[in-house]
Formats: C-alpha cells, sequence, structure tokens
C-alpha cells in the first residue's frame, strides 16, 4: 500500500511537470494584441460603411475572438496545472494526516493520569505532557494547512468550469461571425455597389419612418381589431422587394423586440414566434420572412446596429388589422424613386406600431 501511494505522488508531479507552462510575457503580449484589435474596431465603427470596411470589421472581430479564445485556453492550461499540484499536496497531506491521526490514537490511550502515574520522576511527566500537547497542536495545523488546500481546490476547479463554459460561449461568437461574414458577400455578391444601393434603402426607409412621425395625416380612433389597409409592395423597388407587411414597436421613439407584444403562433412553417398578448396584424397562413433582431439580411441597417427592428410577414389575407387600441395616422413618403405607404397607430405613453408597404 505505501509503494503504490508513492507511486500515486509521482506520477501526480510528473504530470504537473508535463502541463504546458504559460509564460508572463505571453500572457501580456496577448492582451495587449487584443488591446490592439478592440481600438482598431471602434475606429473600424466610426469609418464610413463599404463593403471592404464591413468585411474588414469582421475580419478583425474573426482576429479578436480567436485571440481570446487563445487566452482562454491559456487559463485553463494554467488552472488545470496548479489542480494537479493542490491534489499532489491533498495526497501527500491525506498521507501525513493519516499517520498522524494514527500515531496520536496510540499515544491519546494514555490520559494524562495515566501518564503521572507511569512517570517515575517529575522531570520526565512534563517531558510526556509537553509532547503530547505538541502533538496535538501539530495536528491541529495539519488539519488546517489541508482544509486551506482544500478550499484552494475548490476555487480552482470553479474557475476551471467557468472558464471552460466561456470558452464555448467565445467559439459559437466565433462560428457566428464566420458566417455573417460569408453571408455577406453572398448576399452582397461581394459587390460594393449591390452593398451600397442596400445601404441606401434602408437608410431611405428609415427617412421615411421618420417624416411620416413628423408630417403623418390623422385617421383619427381606432380598436384593437379594426381594418386599417391592405398588405402591399408599396416602395417597389427602391425600398421593397416584394409584397410584405413589416410591422414594427417603438417605445419612447425607440425600437423594441415587436415579437414581445404578439401572441404566440406558429407560422406556415412550423416556427413558433410570439409571447405577448397582442392578435397579429394579419390572419390566415401567416409566414415569417424576416424576424427582428440579427437576421441574414439585417447588416444592412447600419443606423440599428445592424438589427432589424420590425417582423415581415406575409399571408393568404391581405387585411391589415390594429393591435391595439389607439389613434390611427397615415403617411406616402418618398423612397428613392419609389412612394413608400406608411400607417401607424399611436397607442399612447410613447407606444407606437408601423406598418409599412401597405396599400
Amino acid at each position: 500500500m505505501k509503494n503504490i501511494r508513492i507511486f500515486c505522488i509521482s506520477l501526480l508531479c510528473i504530470l504537473t511537470l508535463a502541463l504546458p507552462v504559460v509564460r508572463a510575457s505571453e500572457l501580456e503580449d496577448k492582451e495587449n494584441q487584443i488591446k490592439e484589435l478592440e481600438k482598431k474596431i471602434t475606429e473600424l465603427q466610426t469609418q464610413a460603411k463599404t463593403l471592404a470596411d464591413q468585411v474588414t470589421y469582421y475580419d478583425v472581430q474573426i482576429a479578436l475572438n480567436t485571440l481570446k479564445i487563445s487566452q482562454t485556453e491559456d487559463m485553463i492550461a494554467s488552472l488545470s496545472g496548479k489542480i494537479n499540484i493542490l491534489e499532489t499536496r491533498l495526497l501527500q497531506r491525506s498521507l501525513i494526516l493519516e499517520k498522524q491521526i494514527v500515531h496520536t490514537y496510540k499515544q491519546g490511550s494514555l490520559d494524562p493520569l495515566q501518564i503521572m502515574l507511569s512517570s517515575t520522576n517529575f522531570s520526565l511527566l512534563l517531558s510526556r505532557l509537553k509532547y503530547a500537547q505538541t502533538v496535538q497542536a501539530n495536528n491541529r495545523r495539519i488539519l488546517h494547512d489541508t482544509q486551506v488546500i482544500q478550499l484552494n481546490y475548490a476555487r480552482q476547479k470553479t474557475l476551471v468550469e467557468d472558464a471552460q463554459k466561456k470558452l464555448e460561449v467565445q467559439k459559437k461568437t466565433l462560428a457566428g461571425l464566420r458566417e455573417e461574414k460569408d453571408n455577406l458577400l453572398l448576399q452582397t455578391k461581394n459587390s460594393e455597389a449591390v452593398y451600397e444601393k442596400q445601404l441606401e434603402s434602408a437608410r431611405l426607409e428609415l427617412a421615411a419612418i421618420q417624416t411620416a412621425l413628423a408630417t403623418g395625416i390623422r385617421e383619427g380612433p381606432v380598436k384593437a381589431g379594426d381594418p386599417i389597409a391592405l398588405v402591399g409592395n408599396t416602395g417597389y423597388p427602391s425600398c421593397s422587394t416584394g409584397k410584405h407587411l413589416h410591422f414594427e414597436v417603438r417605445l419612447n421613439d425607440t425600437w423594441v423586440n415587436a415579437e414581445l407584444y404578439l401572441k404566440k403562433i406558429s407560422d406556415k412553417w412550423g416556427l413558433n414566434i410570439g409571447s405577448g398578448n397582442w392578435n397579429w396584424p394579419i390572419s390566415g397562413d401567416i409566414e415569417i420572412t424576416q424576424r427582428y433582431g440579427k437576421t441574414p439580411y439585417s447588416y444592412r441597417y447600419i443606423y440599428s446596429g445592424g438589427t432589424h427592428t420590425g417582423i415581415d410577414m406575409v399571408s393568404n389575407q391581405d387585411v391589415i388589422k390594429a393591435v391595439a387600441d389607439g389613434i390611427l395616422y397615415s403617411s406616402t413618403q418618398k423612397c428613392g424613386s419609389s412612394d413608400l405607404k406608411i400607417k401607424y397607430i399611436d397607442h399612447g405613453s410613447g407606444l407606437k406600431t408601423f406598418f409599412l408597404h401597405v396599400q
């Protein structure tokens, strides 16, 4: 048994020495590279947006996340090395503690009265009592040190688990960035002209909405469920690619996720969407063509940070209905060479709903 224990300790020491050692200079170098890349990203965000700029932005983001993944992997390796060292110390301490417990048990079989009666002289008596106290104090110290190591061991294990979770998130982020870049090149056909046209279309649509808010014609009060328009394709070809309804929600002039306000449904293709209590603005076999948030086409909405600000949908029924009570407004705005018709409802308390491309 003793030989096995010695072998275990030796093996743990070998494993510990075999772990990759990350030098402080390497860690500092990576940290400096991360800061430089983050600075570069900030600069790119303020530059005029061209397809080349956007591709560069993705490349820098990818490089940054790759570096952060490497940094996290180094952290995991370093923590794992500390854990192995602590495991070795715990094993050593447990052997010492086991030996001391056995020894103390043997010594503990003699109580102070027995020590006094078995001592031939006073000097020997003091010596034996002092020895017993020293053993007890030593045991307490060993036990305390062991508990400290155990606590440190548990902390290191928690740090490793947290770092591994962080690593998984970083890897998913990296995969997402690569996918977004590939999609950008696919959708734009890697053409600067196509990309600029897409950005201009998004900009014109935003300008049309802003003007509609300022100059919209008041039509009057409506109740939830009242018909207000038909699904159309106004704004084509400058600001629309086909017949659909773009529905969005603003709260205090800030875009919010419309999916949070609409009731949960399953669309034509089985997509489960919605979590609120409003009825949807159209009925029938609804098909969602673009959701709120980051989508394969939302890179063009630079003004909203690449977020699609509403929900695009089509159906076999064209009647658009008010989703909640409010005051209805209408507006027709130029969107490039096209006329874009917009309806919106002011529900009060800063809440508004917008219906674009209507007829």
